[in-house]
């Protein structure tokens, strides 16, 4: 099968990505497709299609994690047309995302698949193995009492990307990553969200409506029962009932004063070497 893989087009790509990613309400339409590209891309995002005799029939979403300890390609997305899955398409894709990598001087890749979907096989073929870490998500009551000795900020500053540990929201495996979904959001984006610097620890809390629960991102140097009360008293603060924490399981044991309720979902988190 001749395909073609290359660096999106925002001018002319965007019917089709969405076309690969079928009934997902993310994708919304044409113009908040448009714009959460374009706001990736002005963000260091990696972003290319698979073409198929000018139909794209693929789309996957790279970038760059440049992080204190290491420097990685995280694939944050990979999307395959159903009538097109199976025929070495994603495959192709992979590739193409290590290539860019190996270029940019990275060490390995880094993903998280979707359990359900079946694609951990998928990654494994392409040469991924499970690295072995794990998440938890972890809910907790909000605490009444102000905004503590929390500053607002009008954003995570990019810095704290390459600077400090990202100790809280785990939702994907990349800081880099969770540091857009957050600080560069655009205007069709729904989500509330708020910053703030606690203690030198730089915190997200954001939520979609009806805006009862959020969840958060920390980059800090540790996780003490100091900063999970900044954080719980500034949710309290900002109206929320709950908090959402998503940690790696090494973490967890600083949750253990706090009264939280588990998810039961566990993300898979893999790698391979370039």
């Amino acid at each position: 099968m001749d395909i073609l893989i290359r660096n999106i087009d925002l001018q002319t790509d965007i019917p089709g990505v969405r076309e690969t990613h079928g009934s997902d309400e993310h994708w919304g339409s044409d113009q908040a497709c448009f714009m959460s590209a374009k706001t990736s891309l002005e963000n260091g995002f990696f972003i290319q299609v698979a073409e198929y005799r000018g139909k794209i029939v693929g789309h996957a979403e790279w970038v760059l994690s440049d992080e204190p300890d290491n420097r990685f390609l995280y694939l944050g997305m990979l999307n395959i047309r159903e009538e097109f899955q199976k025929k070495g398409i994603g495959a192709k894709l992979i590739e193409s995302g290590a290539g860019y990598a190996k270029e940019n001087g990275c060490a390995f890749l880094r993903t998280m698949p979707n359990i359900q979907s079946g694609s951990v096989y998928f990654y494994q073929k392409c040469g991924f193995i499970k690295t072995g870490d794990g998440n938890r998500t972890l809910k907790i009551k909000t605490i009444d009492g102000g905004l503590h000795n929390a500053a607002g900020i009008d954003k995570v500053p990019f810095e704290a990307v390459k600077n400090l540990p990202f100790v809280i929201g785990l939702y994907q495996y990349s800081s880099a990553h969770i540091w857009k979904v957050y600080n560069a959001r655009h205007e069709y984006d729904e989500r509330r969200v708020s910053s703030f610097n606690i203690d030198g620890s730089y915190v997200n809390v954001g939520a979609f409506k009806p805006y009862e629960n959020a969840s958060v991102a920390c980059w800090g140097k540790r996780i003490a029962p100091e900063l999970i009360n900044g954080i719980l008293t500034v949710g309290g603060g900002l109206g929320y009932k709950y908090l959402n924490f998503c940690v790696l399981n090494e973490n967890a044991p600083c949750f253990e004063t706090f009264d939280c309720e588990e998810s039961g979902e566990r993300d898979i988190f893999m790698e391979r070497r370039i």
